[in-house]
């Protein structure tokens, strides 16, 4: 069960999720408005009750969760005219140095609606899921996109709310090499092998002829985006794939299709000792 979508309703339909959703509802009002200037500890607390009710068997106290501000930024560079205000929070393990967890974003009780409300992205949500939540957030927060920042917000989706797989959206060349040569020097250990891997594989995307350069123009009443995004799971090789989304005016998206583009087949990774690689720099 997830905290998604939470409000006030009668007491006898009270579920986990909505009595995470009251913990944020128990703010006095003059301290829960200058909370959410500050970084209110009560807040917090709440999405980590909300993390514990969705996620019974998870132990709380080695998740480590912390406020983004950066995305909360992105995101009112991207949209205008928000009718309420909104927070971004990073829930994962304590001992985890990525960021791929579950994603809380709570909406401000200051409006009609009477409550505040909490929305959750996880790695259990596949991309129909993702743009689902993400429609339903939009709609409530009452944005409107300039055609300028369709592939903004299309980014934007991706790297927050599209979290079954590790994977970067990419727009650059140089973005591509680097984001390749750390993967595999993370995933060997070794620099110069990490090296030679991500010089191989550099080698067969320039035979490709992959276009990176994100897309974007006006089919009916919404942009039609294209976003390369580049998946780097464990045990196989990067894949690089196109994403086709179509991306409304009130910020609404949906996913059109998805697919591999390099390599376009699954490769898993080979961890045997190489030959033609110097033992001496093993």
């Amino acid at each position: 069960m997830q905290a998604d979508i939470c409000r006030r309703q009668p007491s006898r339909w009270l579920g986990p999720s909505l009595c995470a959703c009251l913990l944020l509802l128990q703010l006095p009002g003059a301290e829960g408005a200058q909370a959410k200037r500050t970084g209110d500890p009560q807040m917090r607390e709440a999405v980590r009750q909300a993390f514990r009710l969705a996620h019974p068997n998870a132990n709380v106290d080695q998740l480590a969760l912390s406020e983004r501000q950066d995305l909360a930024d992105e995101f009112s560079r991207i949209a205008e005219k928000a009718a309420r205000p909104v927070r971004f929070y990073s829930v994962s393990d304590i001992d985890s140095s990525s960021d791929d967890g579950s994603l809380w974003v709570v909406l401000s009780g200051d409006s009609a609606l009477g409550s505040d409300e909490l929305y959750s992205f996880e790695s259990s949500d596949d991309a129909e899921q993702s743009a689902q939540k993400f429609d339903r957030l939009m709609s409530h927060l009452g944005v409107s996109i300039r055609a300028e920042m369709t592939t903004s917000l299309a980014r934007f989706f991706l790297e927050c709310c599209v979290r079954a797989v590790p994977a970067e959206t990419i727009t650059r060349e140089e973005e591509l090499h680097h984001s390749i040569e750390r993967f595999y020097i993370q995933i060997y250990g070794d620099v110069w092998r990490g090296l030679q891997a991500g010089s191989e594989w550099s080698e067969g995307y320039k035979k490709a002829a992959v276009q990176l350069t994100p897309t974007s123009f006006v089919q009916g009443n919404a942009w039609r985006v294209t976003v390369a995004r580049l998946v780097l799971s464990f045990g196989m090789h990067p894949q690089l794939q196109e994403w086709d989304i179509a991306v409304s005016p009130n910020g609404a998206v949906r996913v059109l299709a998805v697919q591999s583009i390099f390599p376009k087949e699954d490769r898993w990774l080979s961890y045997a000792f190489r030959s033609d690689v110097d033992p001496r720099l093993h």
